[in-house]
């Protein structure tokens, strides 16, 4: 296992054989073959999980 980045928005990112790992430390786990799926994967689920991170907020807009 390779460690790509070991904090991406609280996850670390690594790459196992053909697969690429996002672990955070509450062993949430997300699995996908390319690198910017996982990545894309993980901000997803981050600005889900707290909507003040969301782009919307950032340039001022409500939020309902």
């Amino acid at each position: 296992m390779r460690t790509i980045y070991e904090n991406y928005r609280g996850f670390k990112i690594s790459k196992e054989e053909s697969t690429y790992n996002a672990i955070s430390s509450d062993h949430v786990i997300f699995s996908r073959w390319q690198l910017s799926q996982v990545l894309d994967t993980v901000d997803q689920y981050v600005d889900i999980m707290d909507p003040n991170t969301s782009t919307n907020s950032e340039f001022g807009l409500p939020q309902n």
